[in-house]
This record gives C-alpha cells, structure tokens and sequence, in this order.
C-alpha cells in the first residue's frame, strides 16, 4: 500500500530530560537514529524498528471518552482517551499497512509493515515531561506486543513543536506513533506506560 508522503525531520536542540531522573528519550537520540537509518537506506540498507514477540502484561483497560482540551479527532473513527500519571493522550486515528515513511526521494521502508497511530498527548502535571518511545507498546489482533519505531517516529513527526519534543504544563502535542508490524497485522490496542515499570493503560484502537 502506498504512504502519503511525508516531510523529512527538521533538525532541533536537544530537550532536556524530564524531572526525576525519567528514562525518556531526549528528541536529539530520535534524530540521530533516524539519521543513522536514512544514511543506510540510500545504500539499499534500511535498519528494522523493533518487534517485540513479548506478551503484553495486563494493562488497565479503558473505553471511549471525551476529547481532552487542544485535541481534535482528525476521522470519522471513535475518538479515544486515557491516562496514565500526568500524561493523558487521545487517540483520533489509526492507519495500517503501509510499507514505507519518509521523503520520497529516501523514505524508511517497513521490515513489515507500518501502522500510525495518530495522537494528541497532553500534560496535566506542573513539570515538563517528555513521551518515552521505549515504554509504550503496540498490541495486534493475536495479542503481539510491537515497540515504537523510533526512526520512523522521526519522520512522521516533522512539525515543530513536535511529539518528541519536552511538553510543557498543560500544554498538549499532536503526532503519530509507528509501529512496523508484520504484514497483514493490525493494532487493536494501544498501552500508553507514564515509565517503562508502570502498569500501563490499554487504549482499544479502530481502523
């Protein structure tokens, strides 16, 4: 299936960690592992995100709600909201099948395939805080748990200010989470983690 094309990541300051010693990811390790992947892939090379064949412990469960302020659905699909700590994300979109992401004269092609969950995640704390890409997980229709791929991440987050930016107080950010999934694969759930040990929010995606 073929991708709306997408811009290349622009370049941006590294963001500072969150409070607390948090394990989150600052944006400038996402660029330059997607750096590193679009340098291979202009030699054929490209570097699979990461699939994790682990079974995804039992998350709390949530259904659909209401629309947390600064987020909009962006489909006809059922609007979906959860949170977990002081990050509270609502899930407008979700887009599978699709093999490759990026510009088009050097897009990252899927191992498997992609699926886009598209996103708005707000801040209810009184510090900032960054999303960790490496706690959250992506659950298909037999129960595989999906990592976030973090290259991919990169480029579908161009805008600025970006997902992968530090959010502050209050403030919400809207972007997509890739997962490469096998092909044919589809998410049915989404497990927001506030940290890599917390229990962790599964969010019932469509689409």
């Amino acid at each position: 299936m073929t991708n709306t094309p997408l811009r290349p990541a622009r370049s941006a300051p590294p963001a500072p960690k969150p409070p607390g010693g948090s394990s989150g990811r600052t944006k400038k390790s996402w660029l330059l592992t997607a750096v590193f992947a679009l340098a291979a892939a202009g030699v054929g090379v490209y570097l699979a995100a990461g699939i994790s064949g682990e079974t995804a412990a039992p998350p709390k469960a949530v259904t659909a709600g209401a629309t947390p302020e600064g987020a909009a659905p962006e489909s006809a699909a059922p609007v979906v909201a959860a949170s977990e700590g002081t990050i509270a994300i609502t899930v407008t979109k979700t887009e599978c099948g699709l093999s490759e992401v990026g510009p088009t004269d050097l897009p990252l092609a899927a191992e498997g395939e992609f699926c886009l969950v598209t996103m708005g995640i707000r801040n209810t704390g009184k510090a900032p805080r960054l999303l960790d890409p490496g706690a959250q997980r992506g659950i298909d229709g037999q129960g595989r748990s999906h990592r976030v791929a973090e290259q991919a991440a990169v480029l579908v987050n161009d805008q600025d200010p970006s997902l992968l930016d530090e959010i502050p107080p209050g403030a919400t950010r809207q972007g997509v989470i890739p997962f490469d999934v096998p092909k044919g694969a589809r998410l049915t759930a989404f497990v927001l983690h506030k940290s890599p040990d917390s229990t962790g929010v599964r969010v019932p995606l469509s689409g």
